[in-house]
């Protein structure tokens, strides 16, 4: 599996790629590049379920322990500068039922995004419900086609404003 990281520094930008098949490597980049810059994790191909466990997404937070056993072609990108996530899966719509009993259907009209409102109507124009999930200080929006097995996300810490 390839992993990318791209690292905004103070005068400097680099890239690195990565074969490694587990990521302690991300706890250890978070750690260093928290203060100092703007620090991407990107898986370079979709994961797997178990794949995302290895890099542990879950563990250390970045995607919620709720996703369907079926979820496959996992995309992440995550912004560990600023705390903040996004990505897309599949997963088999027979298992909708038991992913959205944790989830809650309503609107949140603010977030700590610019034009989040304008987002709002995009993909509900697009056709997606718009479901949410909170844990800990963790927020994630699922954008959901519930008949294809398909939800886009985005996951913000609530202490933190995150302008993008």
């Amino acid at each position: 599996m390839n992993l990318k990281i791209h690292a905004t520094l103070p005068g400097s930008e680099f890239n690195l790629t990565s074969s490694l098949n587990l990521l302690p490597f991300q706890t250890v980049l978070n750690k260093i590049f928290k203060r100092i810059g703007k620090v991407q994790f990107e898986a370079g191909i979709p994961l797997t379920l178990e794949q995302a466990r290895e890099l542990r997404l879950f563990a250390d937070g970045w995607l919620p322990d709720i996703l369907p056993r079926s979820t496959h072609n996992i995309q992440v990108m995550n912004n560990l500068r600023l705390h903040f996530s996004q990505g897309e899966f599949h997963f088999s719509p027979r298992d909708w039922p038991e992913f959205s009993a944790y989830l809650k259907c309503e609107k949140l009209m603010s977030a700590p995004f610019v034009n989040w409102a304008k987002s709002l109507r995009k993909m509900q124009g697009e056709g997606h419900t718009l479901w949410n999930f909170s844990a800990q200080d963790r927020h994630w929006v699922f954008f959901c086609k519930a008949d294809t097995g398909y939800c886009e996300y985005v996951m913000w810490y609530s202490l933190d404003t995150v302008l993008i």
